[in-house]
C-alpha cells in the first residue's frame, strides 16, 4: 500500500481538519508529558523536622462557626514555636466571645480586630497587611476561617519547603469530599488547577498559590512592598502576590497529605460560580507569559473537542477508514494519556474518586470556562466578604 502523505491531507477540507486536529494534540501531550507528569510522578521526601518559630496567620470576617470548629486544630499544632495571630476583619457576630475564650486557653494565640471603614485597600488584602505587619516571626503561614489542616504536623509539614534560599511555599487546599455533582466538580477543579500551579512551580516557573495554604517570609512581603502593585483589585492576594514575586528559585512545593488544609466546598451554584469568576479574572493581571502559556493551553483543549467533533462529523460523511483509524488513534492518544496523569496526580494529592470521569468533567470544564471568562465583562465583583 503506497500512502501518499500530501495528497491524503490536502484532498479535502476534512482532511485539513484533521491535520488541525493532530497540531492540537502534539500540543495538549507536551503539556501533559513535559509540565503536569512532574508533579504526577514526583517522589514526595520523607518528612524531616524543622524548627525555625512560625507565625500562622487567620483572617476572619463573621466566621463564628468556623473559627470555633477550626481554630483548635490550628492551635493544637505539633511544632515547636509558633503563634496564631487571627484578624477580626470587622465582625458583627459572636467571634469577640471566641476570642476571649481562645485568648485564655491559649497563651500563643493573638486577636487584632480592624475596621474596614479606614482601610484604602480593598477586600483581604488590608486585613492581611495588617496581620504580616503584626507577626512576631518571619516565617508566615496563611490558611482560611473555614479550613482545616489534615493534620497535627501541618505547620511542621509546610515549612519543610523553606530549604536553601526558598521563600515562597506552595501548599494545597483541598475542598471536603461529599455526595452530589457539584461537589464532585468542585473538587475536580481544584485538582485541576492544583495540577497546574503546582507542576509549572516544580518546572521552575511558579504563577500562583491559593490563600488556603500558603507560606512566605516576612522580608519578601516587605521586599515586594506588600500588596501595593495590585491593591485596587479585590481579591488576588494569594496568586496576584505569588505571581509577581515567585521565581524558580525562590519557591517551593509542599503537597504531602499532612500539609494539606481541608474546606467545605461552595454548597450552591451561585457561590461556586462567583468563586470561580473571581479566580478567573485575576488571571488577567497575571505576568504575560503566564498568560501566554495558560490561554495556550485552555485554548488547545477547547479546539480539541471543536475539531474532534467536527472531523467525525466529515469523516462520516462519506465513510474512509483511514480518516476513522486516524481520528481514533488521535483521541485515545490524547484521552489515555490525560487519564495516566490526572490518575497520578489524584494519587499524589490522595484525592479518591475524580480520575474515572476526568474526561467528562474536563468537557465540562472546557464549555464553562469561556462562559465565566465572558460574565467577567459583563458583571463585576468588589469585595471577598
Amino acid at each position: 500500500m503506497n500512502f501518499d502523505f500530501y495528497n491524503y491531507f490536502f484532498s479535502s477540507f476534512s482532511h485539513l481538519l484533521i491535520l488541525a486536529l493532530i497540531g492540537v494534540v502534539l500540543i495538549q501531550l507536551i503539556y501533559y508529558w513535559t509540565i503536569f507528569c512532574r508533579l504526577a510522578f514526583k517522589k514526595i521526601k520523607p518528612l524531616q523536622e524543622v524548627s525555625h518559630p512560625v507565625s500562622v496567620i487567620v483572617c476572619a470576617r463573621n466566621e463564628y462557626q468556623n473559627l470555633k470548629d477550626f481554630l483548635p486544630r490550628i492551635l493544637e499544632q505539633d511544632y515547636p514555636q509558633f503563634e496564631v495571630l487571627l484578624i477580626n476583619d470587622d465582625s458583627d457576630d459572636e467571634t469577640d466571645f471566641l476570642i476571649s475564650d481562645l485568648t485564655t486557653a491559649y497563651p500563643h494565640f493573638r486577636a487584632i480586630n480592624i475596621n474596614r471603614a479606614v482601610s484604602f485597600i480593598k477586600g483581604k488584602k488590608f486585613a492581611l497587611s495588617v496581620g504580616i505587619k503584626e507577626a512576631k516571626y518571619n516565617h508566615v503561614l496563611f490558611t482560611d476561617a473555614d479550613c482545616k489542616p489534615m493534620s497535627s504536623q501541618w505547620i511542621q509539614s509546610m515549612q519543610q519547603g523553606f530549604f536553601k534560599d526558598k521563600q515562597i511555599v506552595l501548599g494545597y487546599g483541598r475542598y471536603e469530599k461529599r455526595k452530589g455533582l457539584l461537589n464532585h466538580l468542585v473538587r475536580f477543579d481544584t485538582v485541576n488547577t492544583a495540577m497546574q500551579y503546582l507542576s509549572y512551580a516544580l518546572a521552575g516557573h511558579p504563577y500562583m498559590g491559593v490563600g488556603r495554604n500558603l507560606s512566605y517570609t516576612k522580608s519578601l512581603f516587605e521586599k515586594q512592598k506588600g500588596f501595593t502593585s495590585h491593591y485596587t483589585i479585590p481579591y488576588g492576594d494569594d496568586d496576584l502576590f505569588v505571581n509577581k514575586a515567585a521565581k524558580g528559585k525562590n519557591s517551593s512545593t509542599v503537597y504531602r497529605i499532612e500539609a494539606q488544609t481541608e474546606s467545605i466546598a461552595p454548597e450552591t451554584w451561585g457561590a461556586w460560580f462567583r468563586q470561580k469568576k473571581r479566580h478567573l479574572d485575576t488571571g488577567k493581571y497575571y505576568r504575560f507569559a503566564t498568560k501566554f502559556v495558560l490561554t495556550t493551553y485552555a485554548a488547545s483543549s477547547l479546539f480539541y473537542y471543536l475539531l474532534l467533533a467536527a472531523v467525525i462529523i466529515l469523516a462520516l460523511n462519506p465513510f474512509q477508514l483511514i480518516d476513522i483509524i486516524v481520528i481514533s488513534s488521535l483521541f485515545f492518544l490524547r484521552t489515555t494519556t490525560q487519564f495516566i496523569v490526572f490518575s497520578g496526580v489524584c494519587k499524589k494529592l490522595k484525592e479518591k474518586g475524580l480520575a474515572w470521569a476526568v474526561f467528562f468533567y474536563d468537557i465540562i470544564f472546557t464549555v464553562l470556562n469561556p462562559i465565566w471568562s465572558f460574565s467577567n465583562i459583563i458583571i463585576k465583583q468588589n469585595k471577598w466578604k
